[in-house]
């Protein structure tokens, strides 16, 4: 039986005027390799979810394309079209926070405003809730974009959020991370076990994902 996989790909948005907002530099590269991977081999009906990235990495021949621009609209996407029994790729980079406050006119600089932010939602969190409900639970993936105590920060990451593998990232080596035509990884699993990505096109990279993916998924009763 063919699965759901929900690949998740690119920043979100957080407007704090109408013409301002709150976002990373991430391109969506990675996720669309990924999607592109998923939907070549075929195993996959395979959902991309995209925030705001340039047209070539917003959408995936092949697959159903839903393009979102807040944390929250990710969140939503994510939860309308992750069944039971699927999987959840979340490469994105969603906004941790948002303004507390949207102003409806753009704020001038003679105003000099004090923007307060919230937390977002955490998209894995509250999935990984929902699985607690749902049977065969979904499988959840992470992604983690660190600078320093990388492996503290990922496994406890893979931990609280109830993840069955993350992919970490450490953005700080030359090579990776956002805006960059390669990638490495250090992939940790549920189990314990770990498997080291070495640096490669992303593209590359995709289909090395998807073969964790299927590896581990198929593992699973």
């Amino acid at each position: 039986m063919r699965r759901t996989l929900v690949v998740t790909s690119g920043p979100t948005r957080e407007f704090f005027d109408p013409i301002r907002f709150l976002s990373n530099p991430s391109t969506g590269r990675m996720g669309h390799a990924i999607a592109a991977a998923a939907v070549r081999r075929g195993f996959f009906d395979v959902v991309f979810i995209s925030g705001p990235v340039m047209p070539e990495f917003a959408t995936v021949e092949g697959a159903r394309n839903i393009s979102v621009t807040s944390t929250e609209d990710m969140l939503a996407a994510v939860a309308g079209t992750l069944a039971p029994g699927g999987i959840l790729v979340m490469a994105a980079a969603p906004a941790d926070y948002k303004p507390a406050v949207r102003s409806p006119v753009k704020i001038k600089k003679t105003e000099n405003p004090q923007i307060n932010l919230v937390p977002n939602p955490d998209i894995l969190k509250e999935m990984a809730r929902r699985n607690q409900e749902i049977h065969p639970r979904a499988l959840l993936i992470g992604f983690a974009a660190e600078t320093h105590e990388t492996e503290t920060y990922a496994l406890g990451k893979l931990r609280d959020k109830q993840l069955d593998m993350i992919f970490l990232n450490d953005v700080s080596r030359q090579g990776a991370g956002f805006a960059s035509l390669t990638n490495e990884f250090t992939v940790f699993y549920r189990d314990g076990r770990r498997l080291e990505l070495p640096n490669a096109d992303k593209e590359v990279l995709g289909e090395k994902i998807i073969d964790c993916v299927l590896e581990y998924a198929e593992q699973q009763p």
